[in-house]
């Protein structure tokens, strides 16, 4: 097997709307200081001019490759249409409205050679204009599926894993499709994994902003859909789904009141 510094690696970057944001994304993976082999963006049945803005820019970057759905799947399956057509031996997700540190890509491909039988590590993130504090006393974190039904501990945008392995983002969900993900492969692999450094900059607050985290019942549902999800397939205990439904509601009362703060005060900005 090639080591992991040799490794290729594809973005998958979904897209819907994203006419004024998309070429931002793409170009903090061009910008990597470790490159990455093939970009494919896969658009979401946007009915702008985000097709065309990606193919123009394409013209002129060969390892750009643009998909476009004939309908809107919601992005859980525009990314398993991309990891179904990716060559590279790791996939990496960005989302068009969030971009990399420029040394992201670099630092995972780092970790995944002083780790080379983990399949998944994702990383910390910070929010655009933000001040935050990341005190891990750890340069990485080891998650056990317990430690994920908590809350999960990465966002999508700063996960890189393995393309074989045999999972992919459930279908059925428009939430939370992400975060069933991790916990399956928590429970396949026994763990998932997390670079302690904010690699990944999201450009709106995680929930209560504009867009589909502000979505804060309908994340909830899709949350509870994938705890059932686990429950069926044997991943977790009856006793453990309730003791999780309980969790995620009380998660829900505590989100309500800061994503209404959070709103009005992303749109007093913009």
């Amino acid at each position: 097997m090639k080591s992991p510094e040799n490794f290729s690696v594809t973005a998958i970057i979904p897209t819907f709307r994203s006419e004024n944001l998309v070429i931002r994304a793409i170009e903090s993976v061009l910008s990597q200081s470790s490159r990455v082999d093939e970009i494919i963006v896969v658009d979401d049945g946007s009915d702008d001019q985000t097709v065309q803005v990606v193919r123009d820019f394409a013209s002129n970057h060969t390892q750009i490759r643009i998909i476009v759905n004939d309908q809107n799947l919601g992005p859980g399956q525009s990314r398993n249409i991309a990891w179904n057509l990716a060559k590279s031996d790791y996939l990496a997700f960005l989302d068009a409205d969030d971009t990399w540190h420029p040394k992201k890509i670099e630092l995972q491909r780092e970790w995944f050679r002083a780790n080379s039988s983990e399949v998944i590590c994702g990383t910390q993130h910070c929010i655009v204009n933000q001040d935050q504090k990341h005190n891990d006393d750890e340069n990485f974190s080891r998650f056990t599926i317990k430690d994920l039904l908590r809350r999960n501990r990465f966002t999508t945008p700063s996960v890189m894993l393995r393309r074989n392995i045999p999972l992919r983002f459930d279908s059925k969900l428009r939430m939370s499709e992400d975060y069933l993900l991790w916990m399956e492969i928590a429970s396949e692999f026994g763990n998932v994994n997390r670079i302690n450094k904010p690699l990944t900059i999201l450009h709106k607050p995680e929930f209560g902003a504009d867009g589909l985290s502000s979505k804060i019942s309908a994340m909830y549902f899709g949350e509870m859909k994938a705890l059932s999800i686990l429950y069926q397939k044997n991943h977790i205990s009856f006793a453990t789904l309730i003791r999780s439904y309980i969790w995620s509601t009380l998660k829900l009362a505590r989100r309500l009141p800061l994503a209404l703060y959070r709103k009005l005060a992303w749109k007093s900005k913009h």
